[in-house]
């Protein structure tokens, strides 16, 4: 073993002393940063757009798979023959999705149709 053995063995016993000091500091950190992290990311789930004017009644939404939950507002337009047209491009561009157009809470149109109603 060398001479310098013992200062090796030091050295890396006050790494190993400043890693645990580190982690402790961001143990007692981690649970704040978690909650800001959390309310940021449920803020940007929240699907109501909020700078939408009242006027666009008209909009194209995007569901989860099940049709539950509302993931985005695709679209919004006051007048419906563009709704119409903003649903029809998102459906070409994504087939494999659920969406509706409503105007307001009635339902005009929806992908996949379902073949229950009506």
């Amino acid at each position: 073993m060398s001479p310098d053995a013992p200062e090796g063995q030091l050295h890396t016993l006050g790494l190993l002393e400043q890693l645990r000091a580190e982690c402790s500091g961001y143990r007692e950190n981690s649970s704040a940063l978690y909650y800001k992290l959390d309310r940021l990311l449920m803020e940007l789930a929240n699907p109501n757009l909020h700078d939408i004017p009242g006027n666009f009644q008209n909009r194209v939404e995007l569901w989860d798979r099940e049709g539950v939950h509302l993931r985005w507002v695709v679209a919004a337009a006051g007048n419906v023959s563009i709704g119409h047209a903003a649903f029809e491009a998102a459906v070409a561009n994504w087939p494999q999705e659920r969406f509706t157009l409503r105007q307001g809470a009635l339902l005009i149109r929806e992908h996949p149709r379902d073949p229950t109603k009506r």
